[in-house]
Order: structure tokens, then sequence, then C-alpha cells
């Protein structure tokens, strides 16, 4: 069925039509008229497909296609744009739902700029070849942590641990260079190895109220 209706007397009237062929620039609509050449009009967002069913406005100078309204069954609905696209809402929300997934692919970069961020999954992955992150604070709850990295470097001003057990395990060397070491325990302190060097440059003194050498 075909709907007709004079915009200009003698120019410009619409038309529905099947999609032939999407050529590069140009799509092949099908009617009773016949089969004729019309582009997708700048507010068709929707491409259109073979097969589609589309509404298309002709006059003197060519065609556009200015809606796509019926398609393939179980066919995804694919927007398009010539050009940057900028969706914007003026004092309103923009929300975009899925209950399957939502993917973002670019072959540029993904800026995103917002007073507060929140993310909340059920799992998570991240995997970034090289990462800066630039911040004033950070805080974090986490049941476990596993970390595997072939070096860390930590810089920082002051350093505070508190923790109930410290299990660590080093295979070669563990040096320590700082300006003074206190080293403080309520009941014992254990230093064993095959060999031990005690060295002070001025005064090397060992207190207690019993010594055991040997």
């Amino acid at each position: 069925m075909t709907a007709v209706k004079k915009l200009v007397p003698q120019e410009t009237h619409l038309e529905t039509g099947t999609v032939e062929r999407v050529l590069s620039g140009t799509i092949e609509v099908r009617s009773p008229a016949g089969t004729r050449q019309a582009r997708r009009a700048r507010s068709c967002l929707v491409v259109p497909e073979a097969g589609d069913k589309v509404l298309c406005a002709f006059d003197a100078e060519g065609g556009f296609v200015l809606a796509v309204l019926d398609g393939r069954e179980g066919a995804p609905t694919r927007l398009a744009a010539d050009g940057d696209l900028h969706l914007q809402s003026h004092g309103g929300r923009i929300s975009v739902t899925s209950p399957k997934g939502i993917d973002m692919v670019t072959g540029g970069d993904v800026a995103m700029t917002s007073a507060e961020l929140y993310v909340q999954a059920g799992k998570g992955s991240v995997a970034i070849e090289e990462l800066g992150f630039f911040g004033r604070l950070v805080q974090a709850e986490v049941a476990k942590v596993a970390l595997a990295a072939q070096e860390i470097d930590t810089v920082v001003t002051r350093l505070t641990q508190r923790a109930k057990r410290v299990f660590r395990f080093v295979a070669e060397l563990d040096q320590t260079r700082a300006g003074s070491v206190d080293l403080r325990a309520q009941n014992l302190v254990a230093i064993r190895g095959e060999n031990a060097i005690v060295s002070a440059r001025v005064l090397a003194k060992i207190d207690g109220e019993q010594i055991h050498l040997g």
C-alpha cells in the first residue's frame, strides 16, 4: 500500500516503499511507482537495511528516506550518523538501559567528566597496558587483595601500617636503609641466621637482666 501526500503541488510527495539495496551514499527503494534512488535524511538515525519498509520524500531534485517504518523480525536496530553525534539533555538525565549488556567500542579515546562517578557491578575485570592515576584521596574497603607484579616502586612522605599478623617471605635480599631504625616487641625478638654481624661506628650496647653468649 502506498501513502501519497502532496507537500508542494506537483513537486514534493511522500511514498512508502521497500529497500532493495543499500549502496555507497544512496539507497534503492522499490515502490508501486518503481525503483528510485534516495539518500538517508539527516533526521533518520536508524540505518535502513535491505527489506526494510521506509517512508520517503521525493521531489524534482531527488529523494530522501525519512524514517524506517518496519524491518526484518529479530534484526538489530542500528543508529548511525555521518560526522560527530552530540546527545544532550537540557535540565534532565540521560539513561541507557539494557537487560543483556552494553558495549562501547572506539578506535580513539573515551573521556568522562562529572562531579561524581559511581560504578557498581557484581564482578569486574580491567585490562590496561599503562595506567596513570592522579587524585587527592583514596579510600578502599576490601576483604582480600591478591597482587602479582614484577616491580613495585613506592614513594611516600609518611607510611603507617596496622596489621594483626604480618608474614614476609624474601627469597634473596631484604635491605633497609634509614636514618634511624627502632624495633620494639612486647614479648620476643628473635634474629637467626647462618652468620650474624652487628657493627657500630661509635657504640654497640646490649642490655638485659640476663645475657647469654654461646
